[in-house]
């Protein structure tokens, strides 16, 4: 591609994102990390809600004032009894906490009294609430650091040592018709426990409420505390795995690599983020086995290998371009939802008003992407695979599905083992979970390895809501967030393998169909009139394809009539109890998901039967182009009005239209770029997506796929405080996560996932396709 073309290509997606991100059109907001509902309602006001919402901001705030906490100290003092010589404030003698505690909670206060500079920091770490509560701001973090940056002096402490821990107090607030938790962040002795500062704190509230008296009641529901993990066995076991892995990079890197040639590929049967075949001179004179299995290891022979920009023959080179696009396309509507609920002010709520942030809502489609793109692959290279054999079973059917689990497993429960064993320790912060990012993981973590997560519900999903509310505190919507439990992404890997496991159902009919025609035909009937038939064996094939793709549309579109789902998880039709099934009941399901896959086996077949040679007239090719074009447009814009409109909600025979047809009609789109591509019919597409320096960012998506979630959640948890979110930073953030993400995920190719694909080959003598 010349240097004009990539000026433009870039400057054509640099615009494109522009344009997401500055027009101004009424609309709804996006997801969460895996998957959430969005319910719309028509706006209303709240009666009394800015008056609750303001008297909680002045309680909060009087709590956490010194000058007042001095004061109620003092005007306290002589009544209240003292557990030590220089006298305290013993709110906490009311009720029954520790005794370490009560001494702890109690100089506090007297030194506090006292001007001491710990006590005043210890006040000022706690969170005071700011601007924004109007705008749906109700988590305040305080200063997690300087919480634990106190230097108590030794003297004013005589039973024991005082530490501190952070701890987020939940204060339920009723506006009206729903209700909120506001979070605050709270800096106690480490001595109280989260009981002993729901008490102590209800305590406070209610002092301050005596003094200015408040419409409606503010109290403290609960307490969660920050504490420190201590390593256990699990993260022993991890460290050690990884250490031993080290040792063997370091010694396998340093093998010299000289001699005769030798060609060793990596064949990938298929793509879904996946490598592409690929052939590589990696030594230059035969090696021993034992020589070759300590090189699988090597971090240079495997770096080299997947940077590599060449490709053999015959490669769907426009597979590279949509394969990065995509998954950086799951990026970039993972980078919103994982703040979406983080936000400090109402940019969720500016989203909602731009027609074209439906290309960041509809981003679940990408999944659909890599779906088509795996089904197409498989059949091009299956019947390639058989083609080869003249007329015999060429493929080793075990081995056909021992490679696809051994392609996949290793990396993925390397990936596994660190969120569940060390992700507790990968980070700190106010927001930081306690338990780490996997919290089910514990006793699930077989059907993940089984491929079979996306069949269980019950444990492994957690349901929770988040409410928005407009700067007139009108409430917009209610978002019902689902979390699958166990490495929530894992359910397309799930769905990628069954898909796999039922491929051969439709791989052999396609290829079958042939031979035994042509058996029939030759030996019953006329062998001089073959010819029309060998022309017409190809549609038994295809007409068993078409079966499952109609199965795959009747069944979702059954389910989602009987559920009254929505026809997205944002809305525009179905029943409340319909949107809290979506994700469980739909979005995960296999026989709701099939349909690209199929239509990737179909097309992939096309691939194979004109040997990627199809000469299409020029005004024919340009109709289909815009007709693809257009169906994709409908599919990314169509639920606009549905959704930012509830009062035109689609019914629950439309919607389920919908839900029957549209990632069909996704999966067929991209179908048609690959074809249209591979034979010559793409034009500049083709170009911009075969540009070479996709090639290894290609091979690089399925390790992106599995670490970006681990970057973003590093990033959230680890955050001091909430951030106001505004078009820049979002571009940053995206940006960030998809650098960072392609960086560890080439750390991760080549220290596991590349050596795993080169024992398979040396171990069990895999043939190379050439």
């Amino acid at each position: 591609m010349n240097l004009n073309m990539k000026v433009f290509s870039f400057g054509a997606v640099f615009v494109f994102f522009c344009a997401i991100c500055h027009a101004d059109v009424d609309f709804p907001s996006y997801e969460d990390l895996t998957s959430f509902d969005v319910r719309l309602l028509s706006p209303k006001p709240l009666s009394n809600a800015t008056n609750r919402l303001i008297e909680l901001k002045s309680v909060v705030n009087r709590v956490h004032d010194v000058n007042f906490l001095k004061s109620l100290a003092d005007s306290n003092g002589e009544t209240l009894k003292s557990s030590a010589e220089d006298g305290s404030v013993l709110f906490s003698d009311k009720y029954n906490v520790s005794e370490t505690c009560r001494d702890h909670w109690n100089r506090t206060f007297t030194a506090l009294r006292a001007n001491e500079y710990w006590a005043l920091k210890l006040i000022d770490s706690s969170a005071k609430l700011e601007s924004g509560i109007l705008e749906g701001n109700t988590k305040w973090l305080g200063s997690y650091d300087e919480c634990f940056n106190l230097e108590v002096p030794v003297k004013a402490v005589s039973l024991s040592a005082f530490e501190t821990h952070f701890c987020f107090a939940h204060v339920p607030i009723n506006l009206t018709d729903f209700h909120l938790k506001i979070d605050i962040g709270l800096c106690v002795p480490k001595a109280c426990s989260s009981s002993d500062v729901t008490k102590l704190y209800n305590d406070l509230f209610a002092a301050v409420q005596r003094l200015r008296p408040t419409i409606n009641p503010i109290r403290v529901s609960s307490v969660d505390c920050q504490e420190h993990s201590e390593i256990d066995t699990r993260a022993i076991a991890a460290i050690s795995t990884f250490d031993l892995i080290s040792h063997q990079w370091s010694y396998c890197t340093g093998i010299p690599k000289t001699g005769p040639t030798q060609s060793i590929e990596i064949a990938h049967f298929e793509g879904d983020p996946q490598l592409v075949n690929e052939m590589t001179n990696v030594s230059k004179r035969k090696k021993s086995t034992l020589e070759k299995l300590l090189l699988s290891f090597s971090a240079y022979t495997n770096g080299k290998k997947l940077l590599a920009v060449n490709h053999s023959p015959g490669t769907l080179t426009a597979l590279n371009g949509i394969r990065f696009l995509s998954i950086s396309w799951v990026v970039l509507g993972h980078t919103y939802s994982s703040v979406f609920n983080k936000m400090n002010n109402s940019y969720a709520i500016s989203l909602s008003k731009r027609w074209t942030f439906q290309t960041v809502l509809n981003a679940q489609v990408s999944v659909d992407s890599f779906f088509a793109l795996s089904g197409l692959l498989l059949s091009y290279l299956t019947l390639k695979e058989m083609k080869r054999g003249k007329g015999k079973f060429r493929i080793n059917w075990l081995m056909f599905y021992f490679h696809r689990f051994w392609r996949l497993t290793p990396v993925y429960m390397i990936v596994l083992m660190v969120t569940v064993c060390l992700g507790r320790y990968l980070g700190d912060g106010p927001v930081w979970p306690k338990d780490g990012f996997e919290k089910n993981c514990k006793d699930t973590w077989w059907r993940n390895l089984l491929y079979i997560n996306n069949l269980f519900e019950g444990d492994e999903f957690g349901t929770f809501w988040t409410t928005l509310i407009d700067s007139k505190n009108r409430r917009i919507c209610d978002c019902v967030l689902s979390r699958f439990r166990c490495f929530g992404v894992a359910w397309y890997l799930a769905n990628d393998m069954q898909f796999f496991i039922l491929s051969p159902l439709m791989l052999l009919p396609l290829y079958l169909s042939y031979k035994i025609v042509l058996y029939l035909h030759l030996t019953l009937v006329n062998p001089d009139s073959f010819h029309h038939f060998s022309h017409s064996h190809y549609s038994i094939g295809i007409g068993v394809c078409f079966m499952w793709l109609l199965g795959s549309a009747i069944t979702p579109g059954v389910v989602s009539n009987v559920l009254d789902l929505p026809p997205s998880s944002f809305g525009g039709g179905g029943s409340q109890q319909g949107r809290a099934d979506y994700f469980n009941n739909y979005y995960i399901r296999p026989y709701c998901r099939i349909g690209p896959y199929i239509v990737g086996i179909i097309v992939g077949s096309f691939l194979y039967r004109t040997d990627c040679k199809a000469k299409i007239n020029k005004l024919l090719n340009v109709l289909l182009w815009l007709m693809f074009v257009v169906l994709a447009i409908v599919v990314l814009y169509g639920l606009r009005t549905p959704i930012a409109y509830p009062e035109e909600a689609l019914n629950r025979g439309v919607s389920a239209f919908y839900n029957a047809t549209h990632k069909i009609v996704w999966g067929a789109c991209i179908c048609w770029v690959i074809f249209a591509c591979a034979t010559g019919n793409g034009g500049f597409i083709n170009t911009l997506l075969s540009w070479s320096p996709f090639v290894p960012l290609a091979r690089l998506s399925y390790c992106i796929y599995l670490i970006h979630p681990i970057v973003m959640f590093v990033y959230i948890g680890s955050q001091r405080s909430h951030y106001n979110m505004d078009d820049i930073h979002t571009i940053y953030l995206f940006l960030g996560h998809l650098v960072m993400s392609t960086a560890m995920a080439f750390v991760v190719s080549v220290a596991f996932e590349a050596p795993m694909m080169g024992l398979e080959k040396i171990l069990l003598r895999r043939q190379q396709r050439r």
